[in-house]
């Protein structure tokens, strides 16, 4: 039997073809036909596989290019009737006016079981996962972008918060700015504010933003303070912002705000004279008046007591003695010569029991004060 080689060539490729795994495909499934410049949109992408797809991973980085801005807003991965579905939103934004085209790939990877398997188990001839790489260009998606000379874009707020109306020279006065809504609030322009004779201090702007279809979403403040000298006026402050849903462009204004600046503080009334007159504040003062006395009296308490506590009594050696000859001995043991003219008139019966013993209590007291 002679061999086709058509034939040949055809069974040859499926068998490559099986081999080399599942089969995908891009195509989108939404996008915007126009836009504003600034204006954001969604193009969303989805590569479909033949099956599950479990080998396979897509490494999508979209680039942004001189005409649009691009990044990722959400991936979603899913598997239905047993094929692997992976959607792509995509955030636009048109940087000029005209026909947009938007030309965007991605890399689609795919690795073998045998070679999950095989840096699996750390065999030694095996360092790291094989991959075999291809390259896949995305649809086309061609979008006319309108011109806008508005500073923003979106659905957009504009408000100003001031802290108080009237304060006294050199206290600050704090202004609080808010921008909020959705749009491409990330293109915010700081304010100055330049207001004469009122010095002016301003903090970078604080962003709280999360991406959303329109770009995004959250709120901006601003917070200024202001010092001055006399009244002043602050001025509206105004933003142009483009009405996506009308298509018209906006001007957004706050409120002309006047404050006003009373004198500084005098010296003189730093610390004003208590008024006598108020009830309230004589009862202040006479209970002032009683905790002062209160605590003299409690001091000089005190003092009394410490001067008249009692004190522990030294007991001496001769006051155990219970007659005049047993004084004498315990004086003579002692040795002490100042006991021997006491001991000769004890001897002689000239002076008694007690009037030695107070004797020696004198003799007692001066060594202590002595020493």
């Amino acid at each position: 039997m002679k061999r086709s080689l058509g034939r040949l060539i055809v069974v040859s490729s499926f068998f490559a073809f099986t081999a080399w795994g599942a089969t995908f495909q891009w195509r989108v499934l939404e996008s915007p036909k126009s836009l504003y410049v600034h204006q954001s949109g969604v193009i969303r992408y989805e590569c479909g596989f033949s099956d599950s797809a479990a080998e396979y991973t897509v490494a999508f980085k979209p680039q942004s290019s001189a005409e649009y801005n691009v990044e990722i807003l959400t991936q979603r991965d899913r598997v239905s009737e047993g094929k692997r579905f992976q959607t792509f939103d995509v955030l636009i934004t048109p940087k000029r006016e005209g026909a947009i085209r938007v030309n965007l790939d991605a890399l689609v990877r795919h690795t073998t079981f045998a070679s999950i398997e095989n840096a699996t188990i750390g065999r030694d001839n095996v360092k790291k996962y094989d991959f075999n790489d291809e390259k896949a260009v995305l649809p086309p998606v061609t979008i006319e972008a309108k011109g806008n000379s508005a500073a923003l874009t979106g659905n957009i707020a504009l408000s100003l918060h001031v802290d108080h109306q009237s304060v006294r020279a050199h206290e600050p006065v704090h202004l609080s700015l808010y921008v909020k809504g959705s749009g491409n609030l990330d293109q915010f322009v700081p304010y100055e504010l330049n207001i004469s004779g009122v010095k002016v201090f301003a903090e970078p702007p604080q962003k709280n933003l999360t991406p959303s279809a329109d770009g995004f979403e959250g709120e901006i403040r601003q917070e200024f303070a202001l010092v001055a000298e006399k009244s002043f006026v602050v001025p509206p402050l105004s933003l142009s912002v483009l009405d996506t849903a009308s298509g018209e462009v906006k001007t957004l204004s706050t409120e002309t705000m006047r404050i006003e600046v009373g004198e500084g503080y005098a010296i003189g009334n730093l610390l004003d004279p208590p008024d006598l007159s108020d009830t309230a504040t004589l009862k202040r003062y006479g209970f002032y008046a009683v905790l002062v006395i209160f605590g003299m009296a409690l001091g000089e308490g005190f003092r009394w007591f410490w001067k008249h506590r009692p004190r522990r009594k030294i007991n001496h050696f001769w006051e155990r003695a219970k007659s005049t000859k047993e004084l004498v001995m315990l004086l003579a043991l002692s040795g002490d010569k100042r006991y021997e003219s006491i001991v000769a008139e004890l001897e002689k019966g000239s002076m008694s029991l007690r009037e030695a013993k107070n004797k020696l209590s004198t003799l007692t007291s001066v060594k202590e004060v002595k020493a």
